[in-house]
């Protein structure tokens, strides 16, 4: 098995108590750890696979908490870095659907530099995931995120891209996201969107223009996640729907990162998986497992409360 390295932020959420009310209404928050690149290397470890993460936390209680939650989840720390910035936090509110509202207060997650790429390659990482929710934003990570990408594309590793739009950072200045994405995603081997992402970025109003565009433009295959409905899936040689199993949802946390990193673990687990996205045939497999992970998360609050107590989530 070839390990990943997931590179970008991790931080804290605080989830709002009451339900169907935004953040002025609340009066409690449930403490929980967050941060799209580390839910995924959480997600990848849980399932079995071999995980670092790549980020910065605060040298504060904040940061203890979430290098001892990488560790509880068996993700390997040594390029944790420890910021004298403050624990980047985030607060969110849930509504009756699960679906989420932001408000960022940033710190040590922007705070993120080179190491020796030399320490990388003696390691057993073959698979680099980029999960960009304050990867595009000011600061060392924003570098260090561009010049990793490079340096794996170079040395052939498997490259893994989640955008992660975040409406509160790029509202007014989405042209701007979607210039930051278009080197990841003609790099990337693997790109995970949501549906969201995947119109906002294509600019288009329907399924067919969307893919029409990303074929087009980029040679990666592609994984749109949709909800409920499972995940469209395609390349420039193949498209499919994968339905995703029902459940009752309670929070949607983290559902993309779980989908995301538990197709990274079956990657991970085989040979050649530059070949392997290529493969519809493969990918039905892949794809339904994620699903199956990813649908199994929205089922308790906070991004990997399930990873812990649904144990057939798998």
């Amino acid at each position: 098995m070839s390990a990943v390295i997931c590179i970008g932020e991790m931080l804290i959420d605080f989830i709002g108590s009451k339900k169907d009310s935004n953040l002025a209404e609340q009066d409690s928050f449930l403490m929980k750890p967050g941060g799209a690149s580390a839910n995924v290397a959480c997600v990848i470890s849980s399932l079995g696979g071999s995980c670092y993460f790549y980020g910065s936390v605060g040298k504060d209680s904040f940061g203890d908490f979430l290098e001892k939650t990488l560790k509880q989840y068996n993700v390997q720390t040594q390029w944790l870095d420890r910021s004298d910035l403050p624990t980047t936090l985030a607060f969110v509110s849930v509504d009756t659907e699960g679906e989420r509202d932001f408000m960022f207060y940033r710190g040590a997650d922007a705070d993120v530099s080179m190491v020796n790429m030399k320490s990388l390659e003696d390691s057993n990482i073959q698979l680099f995931h980029f999960g960009a929710a304050t990867g595009f934003l000011e600061g060392n990570l924003r570098f260090t995120y561009n010049e990793l990408l490079h340096r794996a594309k170079k040395k052939g590793y498997f490259i893994s891209f989640d955008p992660n739009f975040r409406d509160a950072f790029w509202s007014e200045k989405s042209d701007v996201f979607r210039e930051s994405c278009d080197e990841f995603l003609r790099l990337a081997d693997l790109i995970k969107l949501s549906e969201e992402e995947a119109f906002l970025i294509s600019e288009t109003n329907s399924e067919m223009e969307m893919i029409t565009y990303f074929r087009e433009n980029y040679r990666g295959t592609f994984a749109v996640t949709l909800g409920s409905r499972g995940a469209l899936v395609f390349n420039d040689k193949w498209e499919m729907t994968i339905p995703a199993p029902k459940v009752k949802v309670v929070d949607t946390t983290g559902a993309g990162d779980a989908f995301i990193g538990a197709l990274l673990f079956e990657l991970s687990d085989k040979e050649k998986p530059q070949d392997l996205v290529k493969s519809q045939k493969d990918m039905i497999k892949y794809v339904e497992s994620a699903n199956k992970v990813a649908s199994g998360i929205c089922t308790e609050l906070g991004a990997l409360s399930a990873l812990k107590t649904k144990i057939d989530i798998q």
